[in-house]
């Protein structure tokens, strides 16, 4: 007789759960539950030139989405990359991922190599000077898309 009674209220519970669970999923309002954080791809691309269009090689050119943090804490989110022969550099996926903080970044300009192809002051570039656009749409949930940073700069020389 116990067992019995046992599994009537485990199959009256089972019930009872199924009845509440389809219920919820009805079309009075599909509430849906996400976890997680918005997020979005980044990519940065830029060219280094001197005062007479010339491209600087050897610059080392460091994005931070986070420019008011101690430099410490910098090194986590930043990235960095150096200029090529052209004073090109390009990078596919910055560790950067949140959509609204690229309105707060900046990307730095350092002469890193000595003489090796002249010697340059820095150069901080703030977000209100880069071209931020996005080049591909999310999905209408917690990805925003692609977005394309573009940096350029005319670097000066030391004297």
């Amino acid at each position: 007789m116990k067992a019995a009674l046992g599994k009537g209220w485990k199959w009256l519970l089972g019930l009872l759960m199924g009845l509440l669970g389809f219920t919820g999923c009805g079309k009075l309002g599909i509430f849906r539950t996400e976890y997680g954080c918005p997020n979005a791809d980044f990519k940065l691309v830029g060219d280094v030139k001197d005062a007479n269009g010339k491209g600087i090689e050897g610059i080392r050119v460091v994005f931070t989405p986070h420019p008011d943090v101690p430099e410490e804490q910098q090194k986590w989110d930043s990235d960095t990359l150096y200029s090529d022969a052209r004073g090109h550099f390009e990078k596919e996926r910055l560790k950067h991922s949140w959509p609204d903080e690229a309105k707060g970044s900046a990307v730095k300009f350092e002469d890193v190599d000595g003489t090796a192809h002249g010697t340059f002051k820095t150069k901080v570039l703030t977000a209100s000077e880069l071209d931020i656009k996005r080049t591909r749409q999310g999905d209408k949930h917690w990805y925003s898309g692609e977005y394309t940073i573009q940096a350029d700069a005319v670097l000066e020389e030391e004297e």
